[in-house]
């Protein structure tokens, strides 16, 4: 089995910090970037299933560019993608227990919608377009009744298990600092 090539993400950034913050510029330039580095990289990431070993090469001006400045970043983004996998891992919880409790308003209005599918012949008579009706309307009930709290508690917590995957990617990615190339067409 050949092995899958490495993701390489390469960041043309002006100072090491838009890894992690954007930078304060104007708004209306061509050159604004309005993602940071890391949401750039998360992004990328999560557009393919692949989970191979992440390349991150960061282009930096000459000038920005330090002795041990690889080390302090490849530290830096181990911390920031374990703090965020932690805090995805409590919002996760969080939603799950937010569609738990959910379900005391949900069981209420399916349990009406089922009366009203189990009645709705001795309401309005046994058949007939208003028969039709309460019986759809009851069925709807029920629907809504489970529909939110189950996607909320299914679904929804999905996201961050997508995000915590590429995460983990990305705290293991080989950073390295290469200088910009300065060209006339870039």
């Amino acid at each position: 089995m050949a092995r899958k090539e490495d993701a390489v993400i390469e960041l043309r950034l002006t100072r090491v910090e838009e890894l992690f913050v954007l930078a304060p510029t104007d708004l209306f330039s061509e050159y604004r970037n309005y993602l940071t580095g890391i949401e750039f990289c998360i992004s990328v990431l999560r557009t393919h299933y692949a989970r191979a070993p992440v390349k991150l090469k960061l282009l930096l001006p000459p000038s920005e560019i330090e002795e041990d400045l690889g080390d302090r970043v490849t530290g830096a983004l181990r911390r920031y993608c374990t703090h965020r996998i932690t805090y995805n891992q409590r919002e996760r919880r969080a939603t799950w227990l937010g569609g738990l409790s959910s379900l005391w308003v949900g069981v209420p209005i399916a349990f009406i919608g089922y009366l009203l599918v189990i009645y709705a012949g001795a309401l309005v008579g046994p058949s007939g377009n208003v028969n039709l009706v309460a019986s759809t309307t009851g069925w709807v009930l029920v629907w809504v009744g489970f529909w939110f709290p189950l996607d909320t508690m299914l679904f929804t917590p999905l996201a961050y298990g997508r995000e915590n995957r590429v995460l983990a990617q990305l705290r293991d990615a080989e950073v390295s600092v290469l200088p910009q190339r300065t060209s006339p067409l870039t």
